[in-house]
Formats: C-alpha cells, sequence, structure tokens
C-alpha cells in the first residue's frame, strides 16, 4: 500500500475514507472516516466550508494519533435520506470491478456454508 511506503520515508498519512473496516483491515497507519457518499471523501462539490471541516479533522488526526491503526470518525453527516442518496450513486450496473468482487463474495459465501453444513 502506498502508505506504507510514505510512512517508510518518515511522512507521516491520513487516509480519508466511507469504508473504515476496510483501512482497519489493511492496517492503514491513520484513519479518518466520514459518512458520505463514495467518491465524496471530503464532502458535496462546491461545499468549500464542508471539505475544509474534513481537511482540518484529517490534519488534527494527523497531528495526535500516537499509535498506529488510529481511526477518529468525523461528526458530520452527509445531508438528506441516507437511502436516497445512496441509491442515487449507486449505479444500476455495476463496474466490472465490482461485480467481480460481488460474485467473488457469493462464492465464498456459499463455499463457507457448504463447509458448515458439512460439519
Amino acid at each position: 500500500m502506498l502508505a506504507r511506503a510514505i510512512e517508510a520515508a518518515g511522512i507521516s498519512t491520513i487516509f480519508v475514507t466511507m469504508v473504515p473496516d476496510w483501512a482497519e483491515r489493511r492496517g492503514v497507519p491513520r484513519t479518518l472516516a466520514v459518512e458520505f457518499p463514495f467518491g465524496h471523501p471530503f464532502g458535496e462539490a462546491g461545499a468549500n466550508d464542508q471539505q475544509l471541516g474534513v481537511i482540518r479533522h484529517a490534519l488534527q488526526v494527523l497531528q495526535d494519533a500516537i499509535q498506529p491503526g488510529k481511526i477518529e470518525h468525523h461528526e458530520e453527516v452527509w445531508e438528506g435520506d441516507e437511502r436516497e442518496w445512496r441509491k442515487r450513486w449507486q449505479p444500476v450496473e455495476p463496474s466490472p470491478i465490482i461485480a467481480f468482487m460481488r460474485d467473488r463474495a457469493q462464492q465464498q459465501a456459499q463455499e463457507r456454508r457448504q463447509t458448515d453444513s458439512q460439519a
């Protein structure tokens, strides 16, 4: 992961993400979790105050985090009904990588169920 290489060079990093579980599994040094739609980790387009708020929070976590693996949650949430903005973001047809990952996860789940039923 790029963050590890940058950290190895002595430069601190922070990961701003909508999927903090992924960051935790990958061992990202510092993470700011946001409750925003995918593709908008810093906020709505043109919402300068919102974007600066996320950047300031990320820099604060970067400054204050003492140990690796720090995950902090940004308090601000995206305006409106979450189901609606998630539906608007989600394309009707998944991208090839998302379709591949979905199919792989479904296959792994099916294999686990078969293994569990045989035990």
